[in-house]
């Protein structure tokens, strides 16, 4: 859930000074991005689906001519779906801390679409950074047919997928996961790693790293 830090100023229909923080219809573009990613969409069948234009959008996705409106409609849209936004707004700085999206633990089992790993969701951490394949191929040291093989859960090797894995976790994005059973983890999501903003309850996030540095 994305809440906001209380500015010194008033604003209309916000709760009053003295409020630690409280609900607000606004998803930060990368957020956006990432939760037409765990869709599965691209942007023209989104635009379809919700009945807006192309070109809003990518508005919406990229910050800039995007109108508040524009971008309630589409986070009502993800809700629906059964997917969560996930950051903290702080209004002084115009900023979102821990900016991201992740499927809902309560709708995880009817909505949720799994990745392969069911650990992990690689292109929604692409989108999350906003970055074409080609480039996440070249940061992490693979091949665009290698990163889009991950994406889709297609055929990968260890190796490949420890390599990505890294490239993303290094560059600030944190995998979230909830665990099912003993050992079992199910992928839900990504946000911008963020210690000021804490995990929402029954998250984990970057299951695997957490576990070797437990063991190491």
């Amino acid at each position: 859930m994305i809440t906001r830090e209380m500015a010194p100023q008033k604003h209309p229909g916000t709760s009053q000074p003295g409020s630690v923080a409280t609900t607000v219809g606004y998803a930060a573009p990368d957020a956006l991005r990432a939760a037409r990613a765990l869709l599965g969409l691209t942007q023209p069948e989104l635009a379809a689906s919700i009945g807006m234009c192309r070109k809003s959008v990518a508005a919406c996705e990229s910050g800039v001519g995007a109108t508040l409106k524009s971008i309630g409609a589409l986070r009502n849209y993800y809700e629906l779906q059964g997917i969560e936004f996930l950051g903290r707004i702080d209004l002084n700085k115009n900023e979102v801390h821990g900016s991201g999206a992740c499927w809902k633990l309560k709708d995880v089992y009817l909505s949720f679409r799994p990745s392969v790993p069911p650990d992990v969701n690689f292109s929604a951490a692409r989108a999350l950074l906003g970055l074409e394949e080609r480039e996440v191929a070249r940061k992490a040291g693979l091949t665009p047919r290698q990163v889009g093989s991950l994406e889709r859960g297609q055929a990968f090797t260890r190796k490949g997928h420890d390599r990505l894995c890294d490239f993303f976790v290094d560059s600030g994005v944190e995998f979230l996961s909830f665990r099912s059973g003993r050992i079992s983890y199910i992928g839900l999501g990504v946000r911008r790693a963020c210690l000021e903003v804490p995990l929402l309850p029954h998250h984990w996030a970057n299951r695997e790293s957490e576990r070797e540095r437990s063991c190491g």
